[in-house]
């Protein structure tokens, strides 16, 4: 027990939640907390929504041509409530036209990495990143380059810099996150949003711009904190192909997001192969999710996630600063996630000289009942091996503050 904080975790009336069985890809086991699963915990699955919505679309009488192939950027009424939805959300103008059906950021990143570049090419990062698009990429035979970021976002003035290097080829595009990274969880802000637009113009690439969290903003900040897609700030020059995500918002399960961008962009996603010889990916869980965007069901259960996760952010950033003082870390304003530092010196004696970094993998390898992102993990080229990726998506707030509590103690040992 430490400062305060009641570590619930163990006791048996407050027990851990658990994650098991054949559905599921990622496991949190009895007695482990898994500090790396971003992803919604199982009670905010709406599984009852979602039946009743698909009882109401998939009905006698409705129109059977929903299970044919379709149309391949998604039927006109989906994406019409579509973009009244993220209209309302990112407080800015969406235009059906700009918007196609994807199978989900993943697919939709498979997708853009044969359509914009072509194998051998280089994709620019932000650096530390969303760790599974190196594996995206890779397979798509994309070389990666990265560039940091700080509190403010992607290091634009280190972007332009590497962009004006005579040995640097130009990049097929570059991927950012721009909203709550993963995993840092900080926003680019309005100012680099700009510049960042202004040298996709003069270099000639693209934007794709990863946005599952867009709309989980829990705290106001800043006037200058980016808010909305990174899509509102490209006024027609067609530099921001912008990827959203149902997997966040509703269940990931679903497999299905959104593309949204200038027409000319969307017209060349929509020719690839895949699309026009299968037609339109997911067009029956679009239906199905369609039915929870005209009810109000979806902008609903939005706002309760982001009551949901504010809270449990609130938690994790009070469990860091109460159990590892010394650790470096931004409390996040949105998201799933807060990005450690631990640092150099944790306030007790680890039995090395201090000059080495902490390698938060290291300390993984040794864990039992605790699993996390360490942050060499999200790196593209620089030393991050002292960082960790704690999400705060999945458990209760009680047993945030026991898994900070036994990462304090794994640090300890």
């Amino acid at each position: 027990m430490t400062q305060g904080l009641d570590r619930k975790g163990l006791d048996p009336d407050h027990p851990l939640t658990v994650q098991a069985g054949p559905f599921v890809q990622s496991s949190a086991p009895p007695g482990v907390i898994n500090l790396g699963l971003g992803q919604p915990s199982p009670r905010l699955l709406p599984i009852a929504a979602l039946g009743q919505a698909a009882a109401a679309q998939l009905r006698e009488g409705n129109d059977p041509l929903v299970l044919q192939y379709g149309t391949a950027r998604g039927y006109p009424q989906f994406r019409d409530s579509l973009a009244a939805f993220l209209t309302a959300e990112y407080a800015h103008e969406v235009s059906p036209n700009e918007l196609m059906v994807t199978g989900g950021t993943s697919s939709a990143l498979t997708f853009v990495s044969e359509t914009f570049a072509q194998p051998g090419a280089t994709v620019i990062t932000e650096d530390p990143t969303y760790f599974l698009a190196h594996d995206i990429f890779a397979s798509a035979g994309l070389q990666v380059r990265g560039i940091p970021t700080d509190a403010a976002g992607l290091d634009v003035d280190a972007l332009e810099q590497l962009l004006t290097q005579p040995d640097t080829p130009p990049p097929a595009f570059v991927y950012c996150i721009p909203a709550f990274q993963n995993p840092t969880g900080v926003s680019l802000s309005s100012a680099r949003a700009l510049r960042l637009i202004d040298l996709a113009e003069r270099h000639d690439f693209i934007i794709v711009a990863d946005e599952p969290y867009a709309a989980l903003r829990y705290s106001p900040g800043d006037e200058d904190d980016y808010a909305g897609s990174l899509a509102r700030y490209d006024q027609g020059r067609g530099r921001v192909l912008a990827l959203g995500s149902f997997s966040k918002l509703l269940a990931p399960g679903l497999r299905l997001g959104w593309a949204h961008g200038a027409p000319a962009l969307i017209e060349r996603l929509a020719a690839h192969g895949a699309l026009r010889s299968g037609g339109c990916l997911n067009p029956v869980i679009a239906n199905i999710v369609h039915h929870t965007l005209d009810s109000g069901f979806l902008a609903s259960h939005v706002n309760q996630l982001r009551a949901v996760f504010g809270a449990r952010c609130q938690a994790l950033s009070e469990a860091l600063h109460a159990h590892l003082p010394n650790a470096a870390f931004l409390p996040p304003r949105g998201g799933y996630f807060c990005w450690v530092d631990l640092g150099f010196d944790l306030g007790f004696d680890l039995g090395f000289d201090l000059g080495q970094r902490v390698d938060t993998a290291t300390l993984l390898e040794r864990a039992t009942q605790l699993r996390f992102i360490p942050g060499s993990r999200c790196a593209v080229q620089r030393d991050l091996s002292s960082f960790v990726r704690l999400s705060f998506a999945f458990y209760e707030t009680h047993e945030l503050v026991e898994g900070v509590a036994r990462l304090a103690e794994l640090a300890h040992r």
